[in-house]
């Protein structure tokens, strides 16, 4: 992992050094046969996501949060993982380097939504706060919705009449 003390020559140190804030969420796939296989997740929270979770407001599949830069999860363009945080064999979320740009800009512009102190972490036993762990309802990562025309809801025939 960087230091973000010690940037790289040619880096672009104010990206590198951008708050950011990851998640391990438990999240379910579907396989061939149907049946459902728990997968961990690793995604970057955005700052309005981090207060809805930091008050608490809902449950939530993650279960470990880890505050952090951009320079120490993203090296030239590819993700990297903090071994010593993040569990082995975790994945990582779809699109994971642009949403981590992202995330960092929601914290830019959101200062006072970093909660969680960088390098430190929240899980639902200790932390700055505590995260409200739950995986019902599952989170399935590879869902196909098909739509019927059973699914349409009927109108009533005055509906768009003028009576």
């Amino acid at each position: 992992m960087l230091d973000p003390a010690q940037p790289s020559p040619g880096s672009n140190t104010a990206e590198e050094l951008q708050y950011v804030v990851l998640g391990v969420a438990t999240c379910f796939q579907r396989d061939e046969e149907g049946r459902l296989k728990e997968l961990q997740v690793l995604e970057p929270i955005p700052a309005a996501a981090l207060d809805c979770l930091a008050r608490q407001q809902r449950s939530t599949s993650y279960h470990l949060l880890y505050a952090t830069t951009y320079g120490e999860i993203v090296k030239d363009g590819i993700p990297l993982l903090p071994v010593n945080i993040i569990p082995a064999g975790v994945f990582f979320g779809e699109d994971f380097v642009e949403r981590a740009q992202a995330a960092a800009r929601t914290y830019r512009s959101k200062p006072q939504f970093r909660y969680i102190p960088l390098h430190q972490t929240c899980t639902p036993a200790e932390g700055v706060f505590k995260l409200n762990y739950k995986v019902e309802p599952r989170r399935i990562i590879n869902a196909v919705v098909e739509v019927k025309d059973a699914d349409n809801i009927k109108q009533h025939p005055h509906t768009h009449q003028r009576l």
